[in-house]
């Protein structure tokens, strides 16, 4: 219990008290909202989310099992559609836009841990906040990883499994690790 103890007070040595009750009640609150079943639960998300969130802009399709972090720093567009096992980490501060849909175990996060020097340990390091955007009519597909400080341009497409490590151009299709473009979207469908 004693190395519990220093673990958390090296953690948590340079963060404020305001804040760590914040993201308590945040996981808590995340956690009992995360997974009421069915329409009411997107109901009961959608008004749950517009409180915490910076901001949200009308109905949120919010699957059960998404994880939000620092929820304060998140705004988001109306027509949001997010599916089940995403992690969104707005450490740095997230932007997205109208209609922007997410699918599964996507992983965003506007956090970086340096890795330059051998100390202090990497574990030990404070993340580095950078702001990603996300434009309007962007689709991010399953198991996507959009890295920190990435801007997804408009109309952007992310295929599955893709690892975003740089900037789009509008109406992109992006794919593979890392991603590249492989084709522009048509202006008609």
């Amino acid at each position: 219990m004693k190395d519990a103890a220093a673990f958390l007070r090296g953690k948590l040595r340079d963060v404020p008290v305001s804040a760590i009750a914040f993201s308590q009640a945040e996981a808590l609150l995340v956690a009992l909202v995360g997974w009421v079943p069915g329409v009411p639960g997107f109901v009961v998300r959608t008004l749950f989310y517009k409180m915490l969130f910076k901001r949200l802009s009308g109905m949120a399709w919010i699957q059960p099992g998404v994880t939000f972090v620092e929820t304060n720093r998140l705004v988001v567009g109306k027509n949001f559609g997010v599916n089940t096992g995403t992690y969104i980490n707005a450490i740095g501060g997230i932007t997205m836009g109208d209609y922007v849909l997410i699918g599964s175990n996507v992983t965003i996060s506007s956090g970086r841990h340096t890795i330059e020097g051998r100390m202090p340990p990497v574990f030990a390091r404070p993340a580095v906040p950078l702001p990603i955007v996300i434009e309007d009519d962007v689709w991010i597909g399953a198991g996507a990883v959009i890295m920190p400080g990435i801007r997804l341009r408009r109309g952007t497409v992310v295929g599955a499994n893709a690892v975003v490590t740089r900037d789009t151009e509008e109406y992109s299709v992006m794919i593979g690790v890392p991603a590249r473009k492989i084709r522009t979207r048509d202006a008609e469908a």
